[in-house]
């Protein structure tokens, strides 16, 4: 076995067991049951709310434990015993019998395909269980069998669209534009990323859901005024029927130019009294008010940057290739051995976004709260 697999297979379970010890010191300090009473007195709830809430948790994290490890045991031993360099040889004898082309582009795209259906299929079970029995053992699922599949098929439709103009543009930037082809892909990656987040809202989104604009009333009224006070731009506000699938709530905006659309689950307005809503939605205009949705847009745009710097070094290290029983350098094969160490790499950093999403989840209720008067529509309406 090649030193940079075996280095590779040690780290990967070195991941999963440290994952699993902070899930473990999680789940220890959730049981506690002085820091439940806390809890409880802290929030105003019930016993019963609160055992309710742990019953959920617990399931929640009881398959999460489950799915990572059997995932990263099929994966490790899919890796172990060379089936990389098998789905390398699928993909170039199908590039042939299906297109007479020994093209890397094509045999990369066959190839990454071929990947995704295998990881879908590994991932799919959990999914379903996820629905099907957590969510439903704890009345929140909505869904039907019918829709679970259908927005499975979308969802792979959609990808094969995206996932293939990408990879096709990045394997076409890495081989065309020598030494410095590092930079013209993460321009390119950057140029991507807007241009989905700007067509989210009016071609994606309403591919899984259907969005209404809201009725005149006293809600559509109260939000417009808030947004006016605080000086927030907003064209529209719809309704999403996110209760075809669940019963949890929601509220967001969209939109990186010109004004923004605000979006309010149908769970949400159903659940909540018009203060609540507003004071709901005044904390996701906190996070754009204090410049935390810009900041998140320019931390993508750097570490896409760093990202695709270290992915140079990797291209024409040659046993990275070998380790994983791939024939030779290519374009692909950098491709996916640049995202299996960097897994390894954001375990590793994702403390700092953790600390980062929670000081900006503080702020943004401080936001709501200094601009609401008081705390206690929001404290209510978060509470529910």
């Amino acid at each position: 076995m090649h030193n940079l697999l075996i280095l590779f297979i040690g780290l990967r379970i070195l991941k999963r067991v440290g994952e699993q010890v902070l899930q473990s010191l999680n789940r220890r300090y959730y049981e506690n049951h002085a820091n439940q009473d806390g809890a409880k007195t802290t929030l105003n709830i019930t016993a019963d709310d609160m055992n309710k809430s742990l019953a959920y948790s617990r399931d929640k994290q009881q398959l999460a434990t489950v799915s990572s490890w059997l995932t990263d045991i099929v994966a490790l031993v899919f890796i172990a015993f060379g089936g990389i360099g098998y789905l390398e040889s699928f993909a170039k004898s199908q590039a042939v019998a299906w297109f007479g082309s020994t093209n890397e582009l094509v045999i990369g795209l066959l190839f990454f395909a071929v990947l995704a259906l295998i990881v879908m299929a590994i991932s799919l079970p959990f999914k379903y269980y996820q629905a099907f029995v957590i969510e439903e053992r704890h009345g929140f699922n909505r869904e039907t069998k019918r829709s679970f599949f259908l927005d499975l098929v979308k969802g792979i439709i959609i990808t094969a669209i995206f996932g293939g103009v990408v990879l096709s543009a990045l394997m076409l930037i890495i081989k065309h534009t020598g030494s410095y082809w590092w930079l013209y892909g993460w321009l390119f990656m950057v140029g991507f990323m807007l241009f989905t987040t700007w067509i989210y809202p009016t071609v994606l989104a309403p591919i899984f859901n259907k969005f209404t604009e809201i009725a005149d009333g006293d809600l559509k009224s109260n939000i417009f005024k808030f947004a006016d006070k605080v000086g927030f731009k907003t064209s529209k506000i719809y309704i999403m029927d996110a209760s075809k699938r669940t019963t949890h709530g929601n509220a967001y905006f969209t939109g990186i130019f010109g004004e923004k659309r605000i979006v309010l689950f149908d769970t949400l307005v159903s659940a909540l009294t018009t203060k609540e809503a507003v004071a709901v939605l005044a904390h996701e205009i906190g996070h754009y008010k204090l410049n935390h949705t810009r900041w998140g847009l320019v931390q993508g745009v750097i570490t896409a940057g760093l990202m695709f710097y270290l992915l140079s070094f990797v291209v024409a290290h040659a046993g990275f290739y070998q380790a994983l029983s791939l024939s030779s350098v290519s374009i692909y094969g950098a491709l996916l051995v640049f995202y299996m160490w960097l897994g390894l790499v954001d375990f590793l950093i994702t403390p700092i976004g953790n600390y980062i999403s929670r000081r900006n989840e503080f702020a943004a209720d401080r936001y709501a709260k200094e601009h609401l008067g008081d705390g206690k529509d929001l404290q209510d309406g978060l509470l529910k």
